[in-house]
């Protein structure tokens, strides 16, 4: 009687405990692990270039466009998004600084995905 509300529990915990080890922690380290290899090679692009490019979003505008994306005759409003990129120049120091900072996390994580896939 005192065990009945507590097995199910421990029943949970057991199986918990025999799942795959890297199943158990390889999914959000995994996303953020892409996310930070993207963040790397931007900044290693923007280092290349010495410049970096700024997207604008200047708002939603109504354009008159000839056709459609069903036929190419006809007249009818289009929506454009009116973003543009622009270059802007870059503080190469903190770009440098940056980088560091993406591969020192990328490490760590790297270290934290291997630590969690090892029984």
């Amino acid at each position: 009687m005192f065990l009945r509300p507590i097995l199910p529990a421990l029943a949970l915990a057991a199986l918990a405990a025999c799942a795959d080890p890297a199943s158990r922690c390889g999914g959000p380290e995994t996303r953020e692990l892409k996310t930070i290899d993207k963040l790397i090679a931007e900044t290693r692009a923007n280092l290349d270039r010495g410049y970096t490019r700024v997207r604008e979003d200047s708002g939603a505008s109504v354009n008159f466009c000839l056709g459609s994306h069903n036929s190419n005759v006809g007249l009818s409003f289009c929506t454009d998004p009116g973003s543009r990129t622009r270059t802007a120049p870059l503080d190469t120091a903190a770009e440098t600084r940056k980088l560091e900072s993406l591969l020192a996390r990328r490490d760590a994580l790297t270290a934290r995905i291997a630590a969690c896939a090892r029984p």
